[in-house]
């Protein structure tokens, strides 16, 4: 399924039992309909409930993430001349920017990484395991969990860590296991969040970091301008969070909030124009050669929380 517009996706790729008479997070549920998207060739809705928490219904399931972490629709929008990105537009033709968007991070968070050495961290959703391969060189015990077998081949071959395949919370990961848990550009594609978070919780230690990021979706007036066309509106996203749904996620599972402070991603103008849909920009970029020059750039808006374990 890597064609142009891809009219229907199976019905098993989807929960057919989720409804919008269940909240995972508040357990009060009443939603009101955000939008109905339609231009990715087939419908599908995102709710919101009165706790804040937004929701695509019904949700993707494993099936349908096992299957789109695996597709060029994830990795490629040029390569399948898709209009409406996915995924990304050229996944691995921006590698330098991630692991300089890694390096950023590790070198933000230093004092959390080098606290003590070497620590046990585990990265769900590494990707190609920038990050992991930073935490590596700084003498760290890493390892990762993706559902891309992808990601796992390349950051094997490319930076030598370790990432097992499934999905975090089905793995025989023994309890209390890690020292630090990061979670980044990752959080909004669980659909199973509650089975998820708890995951999470039993295996970090007490005292142990969470570390993850997300789009705030409060005052966001990016999402306010571009509404049903904003990135966060697509079909691998489960769920969407303004900051109050962070902090009853936090307490509901067992974290305390350190800190949190804006994220920063290293960017070209290729990838910021495409995600904001601004194509007849990109193209004029292009005849620029300007659509390649990469930034460091505050996306999405995205921000980064450090919560610890309780003890």
């Amino acid at each position: 399924m890597t064609s142009k517009m891809i009219e229907e996706l199976p019905e098993n790729y989807y929960d057919q039992d989720d409804n919008t008479e269940v909240c995972f997070l508040c357990g009060k549920p009443s939603y009101e309909k955000v939008y109905t998207i339609g231009h990715y060739g087939f419908p599908f809705s995102f709710y919101q409930c009165q706790c804040g928490l937004i929701k695509q219904s019904p949700m993707p399931n494993a099936d349908f993430f096992e299957w789109f972490f695996n597709q060029d629709v994830f990795f490629s929008s040029k390569q399948t001349d898709t209009k409406h990105i996915w995924g990304y537009y050229d996944y691995f033709s921006d590698e330098p920017n991630r692991m300089a968007t890694s390096r950023w991070r590790y070198k933000k968070m230093r004092h959390i990484f080098e606290a003590k050495k070497p620590q046990k961290i585990m990265k769900i959703g590494p990707a190609t395991g920038t990050f992991l391969a930073v935490a590596q060189e700084h003498g760290h015990q890493v390892l990762g969990c993706d559902v891309s077998s992808q990601f796992r081949e390349y950051a094997r071959s490319t930076y030598h860590v370790e990432i097992d395949h499934g999905r975090f919370e089905k793995q025989p990961y023994e309890d209390e296991q890690f020292d630090i848990l990061l979670l980044l550009n990752v959080v909004e594609n669980v659909p199973n969040q509650d089975e998820f978070f708890k995951a999470i919780s039993r295996t970090l230690k007490p005292g142990g970091y969470f570390i993850f990021n997300y789009v705030e979706m409060k005052k966001n007036w990016i999402e306010k301008i571009q509404k049903d066309k904003y990135f966060i509106y697509r079909p691998p996203v489960c769920y969407a969070y303004p900051q109050e749904t962070i902090q009853l996620i936090l307490d509901k599972y067992g974290f305390t909030l350190t800190e949190k402070f804006n994220d920063r991603r290293v960017m070209n103008v290729e990838k910021v124009l495409s995600l904001l849909g601004w194509y007849k920009i990109l193209a004029v970029a292009r005849k620029l050669k300007l659509s390649r020059i990469s930034f460091p750039i505050y996306a999405y808006p995205s921000k980064i929380i450090i919560a610890r374990k309780n003890e």
